[in-house]
């Protein structure tokens, strides 16, 4: 009798007690088949069986990782065509003028295709509806796309208030990925829902420094002189590496060594490597070396690589089949000139 009255004390003075904590492997499972023509009512479908904030935000965030595919034609044009833009379609005269963010929204979930913008902007319309406090963010993301000197606003994520505390999200990223094909391989990824800022920053630089929710920040230079992390980085328990800066200078004949500390390699053998990597890539990029360990040490993976009269532009490091890094090399003012 005694337990019995503990338990019901609990439930009425603790309500979070009281509520059941939904694991989000069942979300995603559920919203697998949830469908909807309309973002108010896609919000509803989604989100109702659900009382807390995190719950609702895996239920949209996870439906749109889901039922989105990555529009390509954007990369495609961009190799074609020097500069080119992504160019929308007209919008749809039939439909009432909204706000610009659910326009957007309403575009995507008709055409189940779009760029980073439309992610946002659906997820931000959907937790609208859904009662979630939510923002847009613009800013810069590192990606293979893009050359060394265009840094610059390339890419749109979300905050979005959880418990009362801004969370990041990028739901674009946490869709899947596209080969070095060009083909979009839709396959959710939870790293992108609600990461930390200090693991966020890695490769996201907001064009507002608040939306890094981080209380100092890394400088624009600082952030550009980092080693590029690859998305299969964050699947293994890398400690640390070296050197820091991700732009190595060297002369002809240098032999370059990279260092990378790992945690628990026999966890890290366990884990699969991402399908879209192979050696095929090596022959379409002829700037870049792909670099596998030379020799180890403990938990030490030490890479080397001899800098040649016809040196590679980028070395990306390879562990367990996945390209974790990537440094670029430059050749000393000097050496280059006499190249000239």
């Amino acid at each position: 009798m005694k337990r019995v009255f503990i338990f019901l004390l609990l439930l009425k003075t603790c309500p979070s007690f009281a509520q059941k904590t939904i694991g989000f492997s069942e979300i995603d499972w559920r919203v697998q088949t949830i469908d909807a023509p309309s973002p108010d009512s896609l919000a509803k479908l989604l989100t109702t069986p659900y009382s807390r904030d995190i719950e609702k935000a895996r239920a949209i965030y996870s439906w749109i990782a889901q039922h989105i595919s990555y529009n390509t034609y954007v990369i495609k044009s961009s190799r074609y065509r020097a500069g080119a833009k992504y160019i929308p379609e007209p919008d749809d005269t039939s439909i009432n003028w909204k706000s610009a963010n659910e326009m957007t929204a309403i575009k995507t979930l008709k055409k189940r295709s779009a760029v980073c913008d439309g992610y946002a902007k659906l997820f931000k319309t959907l937790c609208d509806y859904a009662g979630l406090r939510s923002e847009v963010i613009t800013g810069y993301a590192r990606g293979y796309m893009e050359g060394e000197n265009k840094f610059r606003s390339n890419h749109t994520w979300n905050a979005v208030m959880i418990d009362s505390t801004w969370k990041l999200i990028d739901v674009t990223w946490g869709s899947g990925f596209v080969t070095f094909s060009d083909a979009f391989v839709q396959r959710m990824d939870g790293y992108y829902f609600l990461t930390p800022p200090e693991q966020f920053i890695q490769d996201h630089y907001p064009e507002e420094l608040e939306w890094s929710l981080l209380p100092d920040p890394p400088t624009i230079r600082e952030f550009k002189r980092m080693p590029f992390r690859c998305k299969s980085f964050i699947k293994y328990s890398i400690s640390s590496y070296a050197p820091a800066k991700g732009v190595v200078e060297a002369s002809i004949g240098d032999t370059i060594q990279i260092e990378v500390y790992f945690k628990d390699q026999v966890k890290d053998r366990r884990i699969s490597p991402d399908p879209f990597f192979d050696s095929a890539t090596l022959s379409r990029s002829p700037y870049s070396l792909f670099l596998s360990p030379t020799d180890t040490a403990g938990n030490k993976f030490l890479y080397t690589y001899v800098v040649t009269s016809q040196p590679a532009a980028w070395l990306n490091i390879v562990y367990n089949k996945d390209v974790i890094m990537r440094y670029r090399l430059n050749l000393r003012k000097d050496i280059a000139a006499k190249l000239d």
